[in-house]
C-alpha cells in the first residue's frame, strides 16, 4: 500500500536524486581483528559525469515508476508529487508529454522561468495593499472615510478588504504593481494582499524545504509547481477576483490575494477598522469582504467634503483555511 508522501519525505527524495546520492544506509564492515594501524589514505576520485548522469536517470526512472503505480491506484496527489520529483531529476523536456497524465484535474501549471532572490531578503509584512499608500494624492482631497466591518452586532475579528468605486462607473485605473508573496517558516506572507488588475506577484521560497503554491479560485486558478530554497516564480493577475492560496505540501499554509479594478482599496486591521484618507466628494459603491466571507457585501455611500464614517456588515459563512489539495480532494481523505 502506498503511503501518503509528506513534504519532508518528498524533500529527501528530491535532494537525494539531485545530489546523485543513495538513500541507503552504509553497510557495516565485516567482523575481524581490530586494526593496529591507520588505514592508508585513498586519494579522492574525480566524479565521472557519465556514471553520475546514468545514476540520476536510473533514479528518475524509479520515481516515474512509483508515480505511475500511485496514479493507477487513484492517488493523484501522491502520483503528481512523485512525477514532479522525477521532472526535477530528469528535466522538464524529458517528461513533458507525460504531464497531462499526472496533472489532469489540477489548476493550470505555470512553467515560467525560475528566478533567484537573495536569501537575506527581508521578511514581508502581514498585509500589503493600500491605494492611499501605493499612490498618495500630492494634494489630499477634501473627503475621507473611516469605518468598521461587522459580523452581526460585533466588529469583525480578522482581516477584510474594502474597495470604493465612483457610482458613475468612470475612473482612472490604478497602475499595476509588483509585490512579493513569500513562503517562509512554512507560512505565506503577506497573509492578505491587494493588487490592481494587471499586477505581478513574485512567489519566492525562503524555506529549506520544498513548497508547491497553488490556487483553485475561479478568478485565477494556477499551480506553480515545486521549487526549492532561494527560487521564485512570477505570475501576473489579469482578472479581478479573490484568490485563495494554498501549499500542496503543507495544509496549514493559507493566504489571499485580492485583485481589484476599483481605484480605492484598503485592508482592515484585525478588529475590522479601515480608512481612506483622500476622496473626492460624491457617491461611491463600497464592496467589503473578509477572510471569513464567501462573497462580498455591497453598499452605496455618500462622501461629503469632510470626514465620513460607515459601518458595514459582512458575512462569516466561509470555511476556515483551505481544506483541499490542488486536485480539489479534501485533505486527509
Amino acid at each position: 500500500m502506498i503511503r501518503r508522501l509528506t513534504s519532508f519525505a518528498l524533500s529527501l527524495v528530491i535532494v537525494a536524486s539531485l545530489s546523485g546520492s543513495s538513500m541507503a544506509e552504509p553497510k557495516p564492515a565485516p567482523p575481524g581483528p581490530a586494526a593496529t594501524t591507520a588505514p592508508p589514505t585513498v586519494p579522492a576520485q574525480p566524479n565521472d559525469p557519465v556514471l553520475d548522469r546514468a545514476q540520476a536517470i536510473g533514479e528518475g526512472a524509479n520515481l516515474l515508476k512509483k508515480a505511475d503505480d500511485a496514479r493507477k491506484k487513484g492517488n493523484r496527489n501522491f502520483a503528481e508529487q512523485l512525477f514532479s520529483a522525477a521532472e526535477i531529476v530528469l528535466g522538464p523536456e524529458a517528461v513533458n508529454e507525460l504531464g497531462p497524465l499526472f496533472r489532469e484535474g489540477a489548476p493550470p501549471r505555470i512553467s515560467t522561468k525560475l528566478t533567484t532572490l537573495p536569501k537575506d531578503t527581508p521578511a514581508q509584512p502581514v498585509v500589503a495593499g493600500s491605494s492611499d499608500e501605493d499612490a498618495p494624492d500630492p494634494k489630499p482631497l477634501t473627503g475621507s472615510l473611516s469605518g468598521t466591518l461587522n459580523v452581526g452586532d460585533k466588529p469583525l475579528q480578522g482581516r477584510g478588504v474594502v474597495t470604493l468605486e465612483p457610482a458613475s462607473g468612470k475612473w482612472r485605473a490604478r497602475a499595476p504593481r509588483t509585490r512579493t508573496m513569500e513562503q517562509r517558516n512554512r507560512e505565506f506572507a503577506p497573509r492578505m494582499m491587494v493588487i490592481p488588475v494587471g499586477s505581478t506577484v513574485r512567489f519566492p521560497n525562503f524555506d529549506a524545504i520544498y513548497h508547491n503554491v497553488f490556487s483553485r479560485s475561479d478568478a485565477n486558478p494556477f499551480d506553480l509547481g515545486i521549487y526549492k530554497n532561494g527560487q521564485s516564480r512570477d505570475l501576473t493577475f489579469d482578472k479581478e477576483g479573490i484568490v485563495h492560496l494554498g501549499c500542496n505540501l503543507h495544509a496549514n499554509m493559507s493566504a489571499y490575494i485580492v485583485v481589484v479594478k476599483a481605484p480605492h482599496y484598503a485592508i482592515s486591521d484585525e478588529q475590522g477598522h479601515f480608512q481612506f484618507r483622500s476622496l473626492a466628494p460624491g457617491r461611491y459603491r463600497l464592496r467589503a469582504w473578509s477572510e471569513k466571507s464567501s462573497s462580498p457585501s455591497v453598499v452605496d455611500v455618500a462622501i461629503k467634503p469632510s470626514k465620513n464614517s460607515v459601518s458595514v456588515s459582512v458575512t462569516a459563512d466561509a470555511a476556515p483555511g483551505l481544506s483541499t489539495d490542488k486536485f480539489g480532494v479534501v485533505r486527509g481523505k
